[in-house]
């Protein structure tokens, strides 16, 4: 599909007066030409320097496996944010877009046709990401105004100011599980960087299914949602800047086929043997890369647990799915994923009928993305490998650590603390 802009060229009436070849020209009749009304466009309140872009690119990390879109624009990305109107229908949307060419199932939607679109958006109306808390104040329900990701699917609608609209799901298809809304736009999750002139999206190589070879589009629009046959649609009424140069992802040549060991069942413990365990502070990214990290439960979370051991765990556990909302291993089924390893935050407390006298309590687990910490950078931690079993003899289902199988410290002192490093540090 071509994104392009539209061009607004006001209507001139132009009056030509014909006259006889012997009359008198000041016989003539006076006309007047009408002065062209000034075109207003759709989001003209919100055009500014802000949405002015002027340069964009898409890089791979090797450090996080992961690809940095960004942004940069004539004034501080992400400081103009819509007015609310006060209900759906009729909702502005401002965004900062990247068109890709990656297929739908590059991004977990099947069954649906249209062009991909990674959009950072900021939209008070509506708060369609109720599983995240971005603005970090513990309230899942108000984080609509600040900037935050999507997938979306584009698709040609002549009822759209530049002919595109977000593509609505049919009665018959299925959302996934991060989509509930009746149209294709599904909250990522993934960590937004605002920086001066420069608006950032993180996105790890493995939620593309490790495309490398694709291509982007960088894009400023103004969107508002309509409401037709009882469903929103969100529709782009207007470009703001679009350089239209093809965005080819730096770094490409350094991509692994894949970030995933080699499984296997057979038990061997020196494969979960600890040689090193550090936990890195990047400003640039402002991330942190870790192992594995104690905090305070709070920081991720965990609101009503006193006295605890906060870690993050990097886990496989075949004979279940715990993460519904994610596809791990990119197939299609967001029920099958028990088998690689993934991230979990778990709250250690004392439990005497574990081997190892820890458990993860049934009323504590919670998945947030790895960003939420309440901006703590300094921290002790320590690195911890473990066998864990599932009990479900008790009122609910219980993650019990049974074997420590190496601790980084020797005895789980937390002796480390987190290191400040640059991206460049790790090549």
């Amino acid at each position: 599909m071509n994104i392009r802009k539209k061009l607004f060229i006001p209507f001139l009436l132009v009056a030509s007066v014909l006259s006889g070849c012997n009359s008198d020209s000041n016989d003539l009749p006076i006309v007047e030409t009408p002065v062209p009304a000034v075109p207003t466009l759709p989001g003209d309140a919100y055009d500014s320097a802000a949405l002015e872009i002027s340069d964009a690119r898409v890089k791979y990390e090797e450090v996080i496996d992961a690809y940095i879109f960004t942004i940069e624009v004539s004034n501080d990305a992400g400081s103009v944010a819509p007015m609310p109107a006060g209900q759906v229908d009729g909702a502005p949307v401002l965004g900062y877009v990247f068109v890709t060419d990656l297929s739908l199932e590059d991004v977990g939607y099947v069954g649906v046709e249209g062009t991909v679109a990674l959009g950072i958006t900021s939209h008070p109306d509506f708060d369609d990401t109720p599983l995240w808390d971005e603005d970090n104040n513990d309230a899942y329900d108000d984080d609509d105004i600040v900037y935050h990701s999507h997938w979306v699917v584009l698709e040609e609608n002549d009822l759209a100011g530049e002919g595109l609209a977000v593509v609505q799901a049919g009665p018959d298809d299925i959302l996934t599980p991060t989509s509930p809304m009746p149209m294709y736009l599904d909250s990522t999750g993934f960590t937004i960087l605002e920086k001066g002139r420069e608006i950032s999206v993180i996105v790890p190589v493995n939620a593309v299914k490790r495309n490398t070879t694709f291509t982007s589009n960088a894009l400023t629009a103004y969107l508002e949602v309509g409401i037709v046959d009882n469903a929103p649609l969100l529709k782009v009424e207007r470009f703001y800047s679009e350089p239209g140069a093809p965005l080819v992802i730096q770094n490409s040549d350094s991509i692994p086929l894949s970030n995933w060991p080699a499984l296997s069942a057979e038990s061997s413990d020196e494969s979960l043997n600890l040689i090193n365990t550090t936990v890195d502070y990047l400003e640039e990214i402002d991330s942190l890369i870790f192992s594995m990290e104690t905090l305070a439960p709070a920081a991720v979370g965990f609101k009503n647990i006193d006295e605890g051991i906060l870690a993050l765990a990097v886990t496989t556990h075949p004979d279940f799915d715990d993460t519904p909302l994610w596809d791990e291993n990119a197939n299609g089924d967001y029920a099958d994923d028990g088998i690689v390893y993934h991230t979990h935050w778990v709250a250690l407390v004392t439990d005497e009928a574990s081997d190892a006298g820890l458990s993860v309590p049934y009323t504590l687990r919670v998945i947030v993305p790895t960003e939420r910490v309440d901006n703590i950078t300094t921290f002790n931690f320590d690195g911890v490998t473990a066998t864990m079993n599932v009990d479900a003899t008790g009122e609910g289902p219980v993650l019990r650590v049974n074997c420590v199988i190496d601790v980084q410290s020797g005895d789980l002192s937390l002796p480390y603390t987190v290191t400040e490093k640059l991206l460049i540090d790790f090549q």
